[in-house]
């Protein structure tokens, strides 16, 4: 069997560790699984620095929240009148999130619709009037208006996937392009401070499938329309599980070309997935929350640090029902115990240099301020195979160190293992 040779020189500084796990939904308000507040104190372990709010009613079955049209009921009411707002279960929600120590990215739009007919997923009448409740839904979280608060949510996206036709949005990307600058403008001028962005594309690999990412960059190029993050979803599977690592520096070459330099590059949705098939993601040989999703999940984050991205966004988080989450029917899924050792490993935030010489292999490995060192690694290998032992060459000086070594595969839960050590190599066992 192969030893697969690494290292990690931890007198070599390499930058500092980018908190990159964000992920979409927060601890679920209506539900049988929150266990009297439990679930929001292991939401807090996930550390997640920031969550997207996409999709929420769909997880919060009879709950009006963050859909402009739970807001906001009555299309035909008066928009500045504060009596036609419906906050309060919002509010709770972003409380919630906010209890679990994560910032806020506030979609504005609707939620997807998996429903016999569409009944939100089309353009707003009076992109105006829209606009007006947008404003407003800010002032409500941002400057206390309505019985609100002063939680400063710097970033707002416009809508969702406006290349999805009929589930959300029964339009053209031209129109998606109207909407979007005449709220961008709009809230920007009112509110300066706060970071705009779209157009929230399905279908696009940056820099390849990319059509309606040039007629958007293009459209606000040519309109001087804000755009201070650039945001797209991405899935991959089994063919190409690593294809997603590539598209933020094509995304930024894309962007470079249409002059939005400074524009921030955020992957709002993001997995892996062997199938789409819910039945099979549940029940299947690689569950949705399961080791091979959770393996893809750090190899990715990983690779990420040295990529242009500002942000990602896991979909999805705090669902605690669902087999796409760390937690199904409340019980932790192996993703719960990656998503915690890419957490650990964060407090460990001065990167070193590391190599390895195995694609399948990917390792960081930092101090914290006191000095203490860590390395977080990821295996991911194709069915059946095994990458056998695996050496990391440390630098001279560390003979006497002891490491404890916490394994995550089909067996192990974050769990202590046995290693072995000499002549500056951590030998760690092949787990299968």
């Amino acid at each position: 069997m192969k030893k697969e040779l690494l290292s990690a020189d931890f007198g070599q500084s390499a930058g500092v560790i980018r908190r990159l796990n964000g992920g979409n939904l927060g601890p679920m308000l209506s539900n049988g699984y929150s266990n009297g507040g439990k679930f929001v104190e292991e939401f807090a372990e996930l550390e997640i620095p920031i969550t997207r709010l996409h999709d929420a009613p769909l997880g919060n079955k009879g709950m009006r929240l963050v859909d402009i049209q739970h807001i906001f009921g009555n299309w035909k009411a008066d928009a500045q009148n504060p009596d036609n707002y419906y906050f309060i279960q919002t509010d709770d929600y972003l409380r919630t999130i906010r209890a679990g120590g994560s910032d806020i990215l506030f979609r504005l739009g609707t939620s997807i619709e998996h429903s016999l007919n569409n009944y939100y997923a089309f353009p707003p009448a009076d992109y105006e009037k829209w606009t007006d409740i947008c404003i407003n839904i800010i002032r409500h979280y941002n400057e206390g208006w309505n019985n609100g608060f002063s939680w400063n949510i710097r970033y707002w996206e416009i809508w969702n996937e406006p290349d999805v036709v009929k589930k959300m949005w029964n339009s053209s990307i031209e129109e998606y392009c109207r909407l979007y600058e005449t709220a961008a403008k709009r809230i920007k001028a009112r509110f300066p401070g706060v970071k705009i962005g779209g157009p929230v594309l399905a279908r696009v690999r940056p820099g390849s499938n990319d059509e309606n990412a040039r007629i958007f960059l293009g459209y606000c190029r040519d309109h001087q329309v804000p755009l201070d993050f650039f945001s797209w979803h991405s899935y991959s599977g089994p063919r190409q599980p690593f294809a997603i690592l590539d598209e933020a520096r094509r995304a930024r070459e894309l962007l470079d070309r249409y002059g939005f330099h400074e524009t921030e590059l955020h992957l709002t949705e993001w997995r892996y997935l062997e199938k789409w098939d819910r039945i099979y993601n549940i029940m299947g040989k690689h569950p949705a929350g399961g080791i091979k999703v959770a393996s893809h999940l750090i190899h990715c984050l990983i690779a990420w640090q040295k990529s242009p991205l500002a942000m990602t966004c896991f979909y999805l988080i705090g669902h605690g029902s669902s087999s796409w989450s760390p937690w199904f029917y409340g019980k932790k899924q192996k993703l719960y115990y990656a998503f915690r050792a890419f957490a650990e490993m964060a407090h460990y935030e001065n990167l070193v240099r590391c190599a390895s010489d195995s694609e399948a292999i990917r390792l960081i490995a930092g101090r914290d301020a006191q000095g203490k060192r860590a390395i977080l690694l990821a295996v991911f290998l194709p069915e059946g195979e095994s990458c056998g032992e695996i050496a990391v060459r440390l630098p001279s000086g560390m003979e006497s160190v002891k490491w404890k070594v916490l394994l995550l595969d089909e067996a192990h839960d974050l769990e202590e293992i046995a290693c072995g050590t000499g002549d500056n190599v951590l030998i760690l066992p092949d787990s299968g």
